[in-house]
Formats: C-alpha cells, sequence, structure tokens
C-alpha cells in the first residue's frame, strides 16, 4: 500500500516520535511509506537511513492553498492511497488536497488543546475515514471541532517501542549521563511552559535546600524550540538564583532516550495537561517510579498509588510531596515502578497498537 504521513512540526515531541515510528513499522511491514513535510523538518534526522519517499512543502497555516495543490499533484503522481495527517493546521490541506480523489484520508490529534475550526474547516475534511485520538481526554475536543464526524472518531493510543527502552544496564545508563549521585530523578520533555520545567526546579531547590538531599541529582532532559529560548534561559536563571546548578542539570535532547531510562530511580511529568505523554509510558515501562499531573491521557495512565503518584497540576507542594515520599522510601518507590511497567508493556504494546491503525487504513 502506498501511504503518505503528513507533518509539519518543527520540532521532535512525543507527537513527531510516533510519526517517525509509524513510518518506520509501516515500511517495515512491506508499505511503500511517502512522508511530507517543511523544509528542515527534525523527521528528517529521525528516519535518517529509512527507505522513503520525502516531499517537502510550505505547510504555512490551514489556509495554505498552494500546498494543498502541490499536494494533490504528489498525490496523483504517486498514485497514493492512503494520507495521514498529524497536525491540525494540516488537515485542512490534507482535506482539500484529497477531495473527490480515491483516497482514504486519516486524521490523529496529538493534542489535548481545543481545535479552533470554520465551516470550510469542516467541509474539507467531511470525507476522511476516521480521526484517531490518542487518548479518550483527547476525543471530546474532536466532537466538539467535527461534530458530524463524531461516529468515525476511534481511540488508538500512542505506544511503546520494547526493543529501545532498557537497552543498557544502570550502571552504563548512569555513565553515559554522568550520574555520580547516589538517585537520580528526572523530567523529560520539549522546554517549554506546557511541561512546567520551572515547577520541577523550585520543588528540586526545595528538597536540596530544605531536606538537604545532597545525594541526588536532577536532571531536566530535552531541547527548547525557537519560540521557547527564551523559556529556556528564565529556566537558566531560575536554576542559578537558588543555588542548585551542581545538582540540576540541563541535559539538553539526548538522542536514543530510551535505551539509558534504566539511570534513574524517578522521573516528574508535572505538565499543565497532556494528551498522552510518551515520556510518561517509557518511563513506566523502564520500571521507574513516576509522579505525574493529574489531567488529560496521564489520567488514563496513571492508577494513583498503584502505578504512580497523580498530584494537581500547578502544585509545588504537591509535587515536592510525591518526590519527597518517593526519595524517602525504596521499597515504594520499587512496588510503584514493577507495577508501572507490567501495566505499560500490557498497555502499550507496539505491534498491537500499529496493527490498528494498519487495520483502519485496509478498511
Amino acid at each position: 500500500m502506498r501511504i503518505l504521513q503528513v507533518c509539519s512540526a518543527e520540532s521532535l515531541g512525543g507527537g513527531e516520535r510516533h510519526v517517525a515510528d509509524l513510518t518506520r513499522a509501516l515500511s517495515a511491514r512491506g508499505h511503500q511509506l511517502h512522508l511530507v513535510t517543511r523544509p528542515g523538518s527534525p523527521l528528517r534526522r529521525a528516519l535518517a537511513g529509512l527507505t522513503l519517499k520525502w516531499h517537502e512543502l510550505p505547510l504555512r497555516n490551514a489556509l495554505d492553498i498552494f500546498s494543498a495543490w502541490r499536494l494533490r499533484s504528489v498525490i496523483h503522481q504517486e498514485r497514493i492511497e492512503v494520507v495521514h495527517a498529524h497536525v491540525a493546521r494540516d488537515y485542512p490541506i490534507c482535506g482539500l488536497a484529497t477531495k473527490h480523489l480515491p483516497v482514504r484520508l486519516f486524521l490523529t490529534r496529538h493534542h489535548f488543546n481545543p481545535i479552533k475550526t470554520n465551516w470550510l474547516y469542516r467541509r474539507a475534511i467531511g470525507h476522511a475515514h476516521n480521526l484517531i485520538a490518542v487518548s479518550e481526554s483527547v476525543r471530546p475536543s474532536l466532537e466538539v471541532a467535527f461534530p458530524t464526524l463524531a461516529d468515525r472518531i476511534v481511540v488508538i493510543p500512542n505506544w511503546i517501542d520494547t526493543r529501545a527502552i532498557g537497552r543498557c544496564s544502570r550502571e552504563e545508563a548512569r555513565a553515559r549521563l554522568g550520574i555520580t549521585h547516589r538517585l537520580a530523578v528526572g523530567v523529560i520533555g520539549q522546554l517549554t511552559p506546557l511541561k512546567r520545567q520551572d515547577l520541577f526546579i523550585r520543588a528540586a531547590a526545595w528538597l536540596i535546600n530544605e531536606r538537604r538531599h545532597s545525594d541526588v541529582a536532577f536532571l531536566i532532559i530535552g531541547a527548547a524550540g525557537p519560540e521557547d529560548a527564551r523559556y529556556e534561559q528564565q529556566l537558566r536563571w531560575l536554576a542559578d538564583e537558588l543555588e542548585v546548578t551542581e545538582q540540576v542539570r540541563f541535559m539538553g535532547y539526548v538522542a536514543e532516550l530510551p535505551a539509558y531510562l534504566a539511570a534513574f530511580d524517578i522521573i516528574a511529568v508535572p505538565s499543565y495537561n497532556e494528551a498522552f505523554s510518551l515520556a510518561l509510558v517509557e518511563a513506566m515501562a523502564a520500571g521507574c517510579a513516576v509522579v505525574a499531573s493529574r489531567a488529560g491521557g496521564m489520567m488514563e495512565i496513571l492508577e494513583d498509588g498503584v502505578t504512580g503518584l497523580l498530584i494537581t497540576p500547578d502544585d509545588e507542594p504537591e509535587l515536592i510531596a510525591g518526590l519527597e515520599r518517593l526519595l524517602a522510601n525504596e521499597h515504594l518507590r520499587a512496588r510503584l515502578g514493577a507495577a508501572a511497567q507490567a501495566s505499560a508493556l500490557k498497555r502499550f504494546d507496539r505491534e498491537r497498537m500499529i496493527s490498528r491503525i494498519e487495520q483502519l487504513y485496509l478498511e
């Protein structure tokens, strides 16, 4: 089957990693893959070495008629059978490009935010075969944005690639990340206000200065996109101001991070909201004890007190209390980590989730 994935994102977050792995998996299953991106897309690096055909288009906004016209030409020339869009602004472009063509259109929503639409937007994608939500918390935003397509919404969670998780031993992983402290706590994700790395730094500072946790490394893993460069600078200023730079380290983007998750004892996900949180599920699969916000898809992933600890979003005292509880209790860390690992491996199996998407294509 000739499949075209469309993704205009300019940074490599969880949604983009989803697109990359879906592309790899479908290619391995014998499909012919095409990928439409903006020039300079980080997906080029993520998919280096994979045999597929690249097409670069401006994909400026939802009303980029020129990109829609160019995309329609690509579909004709390459005899595409399936078009799958992953960013909201790409939906109407793909809708217009596939209108009245013998092509099956699919849209995946990776974000929890409401979708801003109008009658033209809705009309452009009225022929979509399915709208895929990555969690039940995302479904309502799709139902509100596209009420006439409500019966075509399907929930298929993101997945974990167990082949990539925990390839390194704890000792190897700690050496790779330069961890010398007895315990390591991490926060993973693009540096952006949504992820609340500032809350993590404040919590770490309190634990270091008030609870004297001198034996704990607090690692911030991820890089800022161009629009969040100032936020990154503010985070660094905050760590300096609170005098915790010896224990709070900015690691930047870490390639193949899932392989090194064994280095961590605790992973915090203090995001204001998340549609799914791939970082959370990968940390669970690696056996880490996790603390996450009681919001969005994370409430579907974690069972409070069983597979992790849930806290109120934006609540610094609750984050501190959750981290302190885990740092002080090795038995609790081990119990929650083991339960989290079993849950993640059972519920987010890569082959099963990709088969569900492939089956939609075939239908």
